[in-house]
């Protein structure tokens, strides 16, 4: 992981971005921890906590995310996508449906967009989580939903933003605390 730069919420021009983080794609040791984030990510997905009967905090969004903190976009987009088919093929839920994939791949994008190379920050979690609270887990997952089982969007959105906005505030907390952890360890971890 290179240096933290620029403690603001701008973040750096998004073809560089795209460009260093593809460059860290070719690493051993990005390699190895992507594969061990992947390995956690499904391991995290039957974990829950639930707040009430209807409502569960998930904790497999984390390994995206710290993967989009060391190692950016490109590396946190495709450990998304693998580790939701790899889900898939180990725990089969149903019909496969490609949206999600997509949704996963999004997710880290947007992680890394918004944690490689920075300092974690309450202001710069909230967005990043907001992010994907509001335009992947509400807007894209209804849309794939309505998709999938034929409901209406009105019908299910009003659901869908409600659960998401009541457990925003517990998801940017455990990012938030979680993500203050591994960067500190990663400073001595991965110094050069």
């Amino acid at each position: 992981m290179s240096k933290l730069t620029n403690n603001s919420l701008n973040p750096p021009r998004f073809a560089t971005l795209l460009r260093e983080s593809a460059a860290e794609q070719k690493k051993p040791q990005t390699i190895v921890v992507t594969a061990m984030m992947i390995a956690m990510n499904i391991a995290l997905a039957s974990v829950h906590v639930y707040l009430t009967p209807q409502m569960r905090v998930g904790f497999g969004f984390l390994t995206n995310a710290i993967t989009g903190m060391l190692y950016g976009p490109v590396v946190a987009a495709t450990a998304g996508a693998v580790g939701d088919v790899l889900s898939y093929l180990i725990r089969p839920d149903g019909a496969y449906f490609p949206g999600f994939t997509i949704t996963a791949a999004l997710g880290g994008l947007i992680y890394g967009f918004f944690l490689y190379r920075r300092p974690i920050s309450l202001p710069r979690t909230i967005v990043a989580k907001a992010s994907i609270s509001l335009l992947l887990n509400v807007l894209l997952n209804t849309f794939w939903m309505v998709i999938l089982y034929g409901k209406s969007f009105t019908a299910l959105f009003p659901v869908r933003l409600t659960k998401n906005l009541m457990l925003l505030p517990v998801e940017i907390a455990l990012l938030y605390i979680v993500g203050k952890a591994v960067q500190k360890i990663s400073r001595r971890v991965f110094a050069a």
